[in-house]
């Protein structure tokens, strides 16, 4: 069963995630449309917006695994060690293909998925640790 805390902090995990969904299409369409010829400084400062509701989320995360007990910490941390060397290898296999010409793809288009797929690999991993400790 979720406990009350844990649901107000996943729901801060969602409300952060949708913030950065939405401040992100709209600084790309910014980018298109208004301030397709803007300076530099103005660019950056508009580019930077969508990591503020990352900061929301990152520390909703923090929180909900404080409020977790030992047994749920411990998920988490197993959870994260395999996002963080699943993403890894996997960007550094993608950089390997890329370097031999196996495949050619954009850093930007590289990079710009390795965020989320942490969050997803995360996401899975903690559904698998959890079932390990049923």
């Amino acid at each position: 069963m979720i406990s009350n805390k844990t649901r107000r902090e996943l729901g801060g995990c969602i409300s952060a995630a949708l913030a950065y969904m939405v401040t992100t299409w709209a600084c790309v369409w910014l980018f298109k449309h208004p301030l397709v010829d803007a300076g530099i400084a103005v660019r950056a400062t508009i580019s930077l917006i969508p990591m503020i509701p990352i900061g929301f989320a990152i520390g909703a995360v923090l929180r909900l695994v404080r409020a977790g007990d030992e047994l749920e910490r411990r998920i988490d941390l197993e959870a994260l060690a395999i996002a963080a060397v699943a993403v890894g290898m996997a960007a550094l296999t993608l950089n390997v293909l890329m370097d031999a010409h196996v495949i050619e793809i954009s850093a930007h288009h590289a990079t710009v998925w390795i965020f989320p797929g942490l969050l997803l690999t995360y996401a899975a991993a903690k559904i698998w640790a959890r079932s390990r400790y049923q």
